[in-house]
């Protein structure tokens, strides 16, 4: 896939292994998926490329969320951020297609489900 006209994803964490699951469902789909461990691999991924959905799971050291929206403000990426629950965890949406939108939290379920309506919405406006 040469990624023009792919779904672009980047998952950014501590570990690519905390996105396995989630990495083979968005492979499934078709998505070309990115993974950065730290800010410096986020800033030179972004210089690279576009990114349609950016995945976070707050792994990195000394970076806030707040530092990635800034960097995917404005651009047509959605970036949901997930947070770790008793049981599991739940994806917050951040930004939807580069404009803030806070919540409602998501369980892993409904995240997959907002992924296959994403990523059909995404291949249908191409």
């Amino acid at each position: 896939m040469d990624g023009s006209d792919g779904i672009r994803v980047l998952l950014v964490g501590d570990s690519p292994q905390a996105f396995s699951l989630i990495r083979q469902l968005l492979e499934k789909r078709g998505c070309e998926c990115h993974f950065a461990g730290s800010l410096e691999a986020v800033k030179n991924l972004l210089r690279l490329w576009q990114f349609d959905i950016v995945l976070s799971t707050h792994g990195i050291p000394s970076y806030p969320i707040q530092t990635l929206i800034g960097l995917s403000s404005g651009s047509s990426a959605s970036l949901f951020s997930s947070l770790r629950v008793e049981e599991g965890s739940w994806w917050l949406p951040v930004l939807q297609c580069g404009k803030e939108c806070y919540g409602p939290a998501l369980t892993v379920g409904e995240f997959s489900r907002v992924l296959d309506d994403l990523t059909r919405q995404i291949l249908i406006e191409r």
